[in-house]
């Protein structure tokens, strides 16, 4: 079980277990789990997929499938297209690292900045989303 310790609930159902362990005499394993990026980070990358796709087909360009025995299907930029053939191998090439979930910070800056000056020199301007423009996009989204 995992407990976020920043978590009122969470804390006392940790204490909880904790003393459960403790009273029956048991051999635990503790393990900090480290968290890559907030759930905010990780709306933000999402949304800057969905930021690339937009960009990706107003300029045109259309996402090419090489996979049916030689045939080649043509279709518009999806995020998951550009999420899984554009920023996944650059990833993969940068840092070894295959899930979006086990990349920090730092990782997902470079990244951005390898995808920021490819979108430039197409004269497109791409930044990875803002606090801000985040809190925005989701109170457009619940109406407030």
């Amino acid at each position: 079980m995992i407990y976020n310790l920043q978590n009122v609930k969470e804390i006392q159902a940790f204490n909880d277990k904790c003393l459960y362990f403790k009273s029956h005499g048991k051999t635990v394993d503790l393990i900090e789990k480290k968290n890559t990026r907030s759930t905010n980070q990780n709306s933000a990358l999402h949304l800057l997929f969905g930021i690339m796709t937009n960009q990706l087909n107003e300029m045109g360009l259309e996402f090419h499938y090489f996979g049916l025995k030689g045939q080649v299907l043509t279709t518009r930029y999806t995020p998951f297209i550009c999420k899984e053939h554009l920023w996944r191998p650059i990833q993969m090439t940068m840092f070894g690292i295959k899930s979006t979930t086990k990349i920090n910070t730092q990782e997902i800056n470079e990244i951005v900045d390898v995808l920021a000056k490819w979108f430039g020199e197409k004269g497109v301007i791409i930044e990875f989303p803002s606090k801000e423009t985040l809190e925005k996009i989701i109170n457009n989204v619940i109406g407030i």
